[in-house]
């Protein structure tokens, strides 16, 4: 079983270009390294391992079932899955919860408050890795010296910005007229994900119409209401924050796009799950075609708006970024199994500080890619 666990890194790191996003660019960033193929023999002890959900989502149900599908029957582990958690007394309940249920682990997809949550494992002497990059809210737990500490995992916000970026720049015609929705989600809040895709996004729109904005770009990204990003070249560019589920947004969205000013709505968050009839309404009234670049879930959600077509006989969404259920299961668990098998020395750099395992995400341009990647998960 450990030869299967140390072919999995192998794979992990090999396909998906995996780093460690520690301080140093040059520390120990495979966590197979110095382990042989029989190294730690067949474990026959069964581990059960909590799954924390800040929120509930198809991506959430497709982790849940390769956990519970693939990596529990073939190594010996049983999962318990919260709901989803609002709050931190939630989330230190689940610990709780989890600790009497017998629980030798936390896997976190719950990232507030993480040297908390990391303390209250420690308590009940139970194995923590979290979903975080290692930035500044989560570096105490990396040079805290926990013993229970595993490391974190997390997306590769750079390289999904790059994605966006590189799409656009790749397929803006500037020989036509357009006018841009930019959906920047929670920037405003510092959240890096909405930050790093919304900052390549406007980029983009500097880099493509060699335009200047009249504002630096963070001052858009920190606004929490929409406002109009002015620029020199008076092509119509619209900063909409916040995510979908608040009350209001939609309408508000709608509203705008019925202006017939834009045909682009570049979204740091997956807007599709909530946006399609509100898009389709719009494009009939205009006759236009609207193109929707933003980030994507893996689930049924993105699949039924690649596969539903638009007036004009397009998919719904032209560019979608994605990520592997696969991957995001196997990241933390070879964090939680090297732990709790004795191994956790593999999952340290140069320093000895355990590592970030990093992800990245990939480009979906139409519904046979979206169908070839997500077989991978099968």
């Amino acid at each position: 079983m450990r030869k299967a666990v140390a072919l999995l890194i192998i794979l992990v790191l090999g396909v998906f270009c995996l780093t460690g996003c520690g301080d140093s660019a040059e520390g120990n960033q495979n966590p197979t390294e110095g382990l042989s193929d029989n190294e730690g023999g067949n474990s026959t002890e069964k581990f059960k391992i909590g799954v924390a959900e800040l929120l509930v989502s198809d991506e959430t149900v497709a982790r849940q079932k390769y956990l519970a599908e693939y990596i529990a029957p073939n190594y010996n582990c049983e999962f318990v899955f919260s709901e989803e958690l609002s709050d931190t007394e939630a989330m230190m309940t689940f610990i709780e919860s989890c600790a009497s249920a017998g629980c030798d682990a936390i896997i976190s997809g719950y990232n507030i408050d993480t040297e908390q949550l990391l303390q209250k494992c420690q308590e009940y002497d139970m194995v923590f890795v979290e979903n975080v990059a290692r930035i500044a809210k989560s570096e105490s737990m990396f040079t805290g010296g926990y013993e229970n500490f595993g490391g974190t995992f997390a997306e590769d916000q750079e390289a999904a910005a790059e994605l966006f970026k590189d799409y656009l720049v790749e397929n803006l015609d500037t020989s036509e007229e357009h006018g841009f929705i930019v959906c920047t989600s929670i920037a405003y809040n510092g959240h890096l994900q909405a930050t790093e895709i919304s900052t390549a996004m406007l980029q983009s729109l500097e880099e493509i119409y060699d335009l200047t904005f009249s504002e630096d770009i963070s001052t858009y990204l920190a606004s929490s209401t929409p406002m109009y990003a002015e620029n020199d070249k008076g092509i119509p560019v619209y900063i909409y924050p916040d995510l979908y589920n608040v009350d209001g947004y939609i309408q508000g969205l709608g509203a705008e796009l019925q202006t017939g000013n834009y045909d682009y709505v570049l979204s740091a968050l997956d807007i599709y799950t909530a946006f399609g009839v509100t898009l389709d309404e719009v494009e009939r009234a205009y006759e236009k075609d609207i193109h929707v670049v933003c980030l994507g879930l893996p689930g049924e959600a993105l699949t039924a708006a690649f596969e539903t077509q638009d007036m004009f006989g397009n998919s719904s969404i032209d560019m979608s970024t994605t990520k592997l259920a696969s991957i995001q299961c196997a990241l933390p668990f070879i964090q939680v199994y090297n732990m709790l098998t004795g191994y956790g020395d593999c999952l340290n750099d140069e320093n000895g500080e355990k590592l970030c395992l990093m992800n990245r995400m990939v480009a979906i341009t139409s519904p046979e890619q979206l169908e070839a990647i997500s077989a991978i998960d099968q």
